[in-house]
């Protein structure tokens, strides 16, 4: 009886534990050009607080990464530097107060010109 008690209460931790990772929000961010060169990867994963928006993502990779990342945003506006390209889900973005929410796409790269 002991055993089956402590088997129960195990497995039900375990499956606790599995809804909490499936509970929790995320974005993926997209990496390219310099910046997949300095953050050494070209896809990186950010867990989501409520409430999360554009800006605190763009803030947290700035304090991880430094560099270029620090440049993304325009300190005399607030909004994304025109030396940057940042999508959300497909949508070029300036502004950065959008709220995200879980499985959203940001991607990070340079706008390349033609002529």
């Amino acid at each position: 009886m002991i055993k089956s008690n402590l088997h129960n209460s195990y497995a039900s931790r375990l499956n606790n534990s599995a809804d909490l990772r499936r509970m929790t929000a995320r974005v993926k961010v997209l990496l390219h050009a310099m910046f997949k060169d300095i953050a050494g990867k070209r896809e990186v994963t950010q867990e989501l607080n409520a409430g999360s928006t554009l800006q605190g993502i763009l803030d947290e990779l700035a304090w991880k990464y430094g560099k270029d990342f620090k440049q993304i945003l325009d300190p005399r506006t607030g909004q994304i530097s025109a030396d940057t390209l940042v999508m959300l889900n497909g949508q070029s973005m300036r502004k950065t107060n959008v709220q995200l929410k879980d499985g959203d796409v940001i991607m990070i790269s340079v706008p390349i010109g033609g002529g």
